[in-house]
């Protein structure tokens, strides 16, 4: 694993000079993890090697089942490091945001208006005329009155829904925007990382299933 090692290191360097502390030690953590993996495969490797009771055969036997258990290890790894969950819960949290605290008279009676003029309209219609009004927060009242359509009520479906409510979030909640935005970017770096790592051990693997033989590649007996 030396060269998948060699370049998480280089992504750790870069970290440390460009990231703040939180978030390359975040990424020092995960370049540790592949160091004792690395440890791991590396110091079984050596003692197959040693074992003078093992032949040839038993020995690329050994040795892929050593690495399938880095395999393992490394979905142990990406588990316990990965920050999807947490971006999960960002985003939830950012569709929860709460709007602004106008609630007038004046306001629900016209986005009571708005939506009167809406039902009619089927979402494809909706969307083809106002979609980029309501995305791109151009429109707020119109993305509220469709928002708190009573239930049972909705204009539009609720993935579209969801959506809304994180773009009308975005524009209040610029804060929160940020912090996934940097969790993403870190979760990113730490998949890539562990994905140097599992497309190595892949390959190892696939080399430990062919013995060359006068030139060819032979597939073991079993």
């Amino acid at each position: 694993m030396k060269d998948a090692k060699s370049k998480a290191g280089l992504i750790l360097e870069d970290a440390k000079q460009r990231l703040p502390v939180e978030t390359a030690t975040a990424i020092e953590q995960v370049y540790g993890d592949i160091e004792h993996l690395n440890h791991f495969v590396k110091t079984a490797a050596a003692a197959i090697e040693a074992n003078a009771d093992l032949n040839a055969e038993a020995k690329r036997t050994a040795r892929r089942k050593v690495l399938e258990q880095a395999a393992r290890k490394l979905e142990v790894v990406k588990q316990k490091r990965s920050r999807s969950d947490m971006i999960e819960a960002l985003e939830a949290k950012l569709a929860d945001a709460p709007v602004d605290d106008d609630q007038s008279v004046l306001k629900f009676m016209r986005e009571r208006e708005i939506r009167d003029r809406l039902v009619g309209m089927t979402q494809a219609q909706i969307l083809a005329q106002f979609g980029d009004s309501l995305f791109d927060g151009s429109n707020p009242l119109l993305t509220d009155a469709i928002l708190n359509a009573p239930p049972g009520f909705d204009l539009l479906s609720e993935e579209i829904l969801n959506k809304l409510r994180v773009s009308r979030a975005k524009r209040i909640k610029p804060e929160l925007v940020s912090e996934i935005e940097t969790v993403r970017k870190l979760n990113s770096t730490i998949l890539h990382m562990l994905g140097l790592v599992k497309n190595e051990l892949d390959g190892l693997r696939k080399k430990e299933l062919y013995e060359v033989k006068g030139g060819l590649n032979v597939r073991p007996q079993r």
